[in-house]
C-alpha cells in the first residue's frame, strides 16, 4: 500500500492508503470538502512516493575469467594428455538488485487479480476495462474474456434477484393506502391517510426501480 496525501484548491487536506495500478490510482477520487476531482493530485503524490522509495539501479557486475593459455611444449617433450580446463563462469555473476517490487507496479497474484476483477465488475467497470486489467496481471485474452463473461453473468443474476425483491416489497407498500382506507372507511384521519399515501408512492418507486433491474440488469 502507498500513502497518498492530497491538498485541494479549496484548502481541504485529505490522505489515504491505496494499492496503485501501474503507478496510478485504480479509481477516481473526489475532495471530501468540495467534491472536486483529486485524481491527478493523487497520481502525482503516488509518483513522488514511488520515486523516493525505489533505490538506484544496481550496477551489473561482469565476472570474466581469464582465458587459460597452454604452456609451449619444451623440445623433446611430448604431452600425453592435455590438462582439463575449468568451465568459465557466467558473464553475469548476479541479477541486478533494487528493481521495483511487483506490488509497486500494481501486479498481484492470480487469485487476488480475480478478486479485484470481481470488485471492478461490481463498481460498474466495462467488460473491456476488466479484461485489460486481467491481461495486465498475466492472463491471456481468451482466459480473461471467459472469466469476465462469467462475472457479468453472475452480476446480472444478482441484479435481477434484487429487482424481484424490490418489486415484491414495492407492491406490498403500494397496498398500504388501499388497506388503510378499507379498514378505516370514513373515519380515517387526513394525517394517517397522507402517511399511507406516502408509503404507497415510495412503494411505486421501488416497483419501477425493481422492474428496470429485472429488464435491464446491466
Amino acid at each position: 500500500m502507498v500513502p497518498v496525501k492530497v491538498e485541494c484548491d479549496c484548502g481541504q487536506h485529505y490522505a489515504f492508503d491505496v494499492e496503485p495500478v501501474n503507478g496510478r490510482m485504480p479509481t477516481t477520487i473526489g475532495c471530501p470538502g468540495c467534491g472536486a476531482d483529486g485524481t491527478d493530485a493523487a497520481n502525482h503524490s503516488i509518483a513522488q512516493t514511488l520515486s523516493a522509495a525505489a533505490p538506484a539501479p544496481a550496477t551489473i557486475a561482469y565476472a570474466l575469467a581469464p582465458t587459460p593459455v597452454a604452456p609451449a611444449p619444451s623440445a623433446g617433450l611430448r604431452l600425453s594428455a592435455s590438462e582439463p580446463v575449468a568451465d568459465a563462469p557466467s558473464p553475469i555473476s548476479s541479477l541486478p538488485k533494487g528493481a521495483p517490487h511487483a506490488s509497486q507496479l500494481g501486479l498481484v497474484d492470480r487469485d487476488q487479480a480475480v478478486v479485484e476483477a470481481r470488485a471492478k465488475v461490481s463498481w460498474g467497470d466495462t467488460p473491456d476495462a476488466v479484461i485489460k486489467y486481467l491481461m495486465m496481471q498475466g492472463f491471456v485474452y481468451a482466459e480473461a474474456n471467459e472469466l469476465v463473461e462469467d462475472m457479468f453473468k453472475v452480476r446480472a443474476a444478482e441484479t435481477r434477484a434484487n429487482g424481484v425483491r424490490k418489486m415484491v416489497i414495492g407492491f406490498g407498500m403500494m397496498c398500504v393506502p388501499v388497506i388503510a382506507l378499507l379498514l378505516h372507511l370514513q373515519m380515517i384521519s387526513l394525517k394517517l391517510m397522507g402517511g399511507a399515501i406516502g408509503v404507497g408512492l415510495w412503494g411505486l418507486f421501488k416497483l419501477i426501480n425493481g422492474t428496470i433491474m429485472v429488464i435491464a440488469p446491466q
